[in-house]
């Protein structure tokens, strides 16, 4: 901190601020982004994933895919758990055409089983713990 004429203290600048890297230090942000066809969403590990995160995943969601149907890449990997609201809300949503859970552990595994265990999936669903082979799949479910 600098004073000024022994007055009031002026504030050093502080040093510029990554949006990217600070975003993923808001609890429970989720990372959407279109990539190469699809989009790709990422739960924050250590997170538990709850009706509130779910809902704001889902809304970016359908400000990418506008009207339109595109393919999911769903990661999961390291989540805490996943509530029954959110499990409602993924469910309740429509405009994915595919869906690729991606998963490393037994527990993603696990996490992913409730998630998927609601009602029937609306579309194509499956769980992988290989990104090439959930990319291959959903490529394969779009032509």
């Amino acid at each position: 901190m600098t004073v000024v004429d022994s007055a009031v203290p002026v504030p050093e600048e502080a040093p510029p601020v990554d949006v990217a890297e600070a975003a993923g230090l808001i609890e429970g942000y989720v990372g959407v982004s279109l990539e190469d066809g699809f989009v790709r969403l990422v739960l924050p590990p250590g997170a538990v994933i709850t009706g509130g995160i779910a809902a704001r995943a889902a809304s970016e969601f359908e400000q990418i895919t506008g009207t339109g149907m595109m393919p999911l890449l769903l990661e999961l990997t390291g989540i805490e758990s996943i509530t029954r609201s959110a499990r409602s809300v993924f469910g309740g949503a429509h405009s994915a055409s595919a869906v690729a859970v991606l998963g490393s552990s037994q527990v993603d595994r696990v996490i992913a089983n409730f998630l998927l265990g609601g009602d029937l999936p609306h579309c194509p669903t499956r769980y992988f713990s290989s990104r090439d082979e959930a990319l291959g799949w959903l490529r394969a479910k779009t032509r």
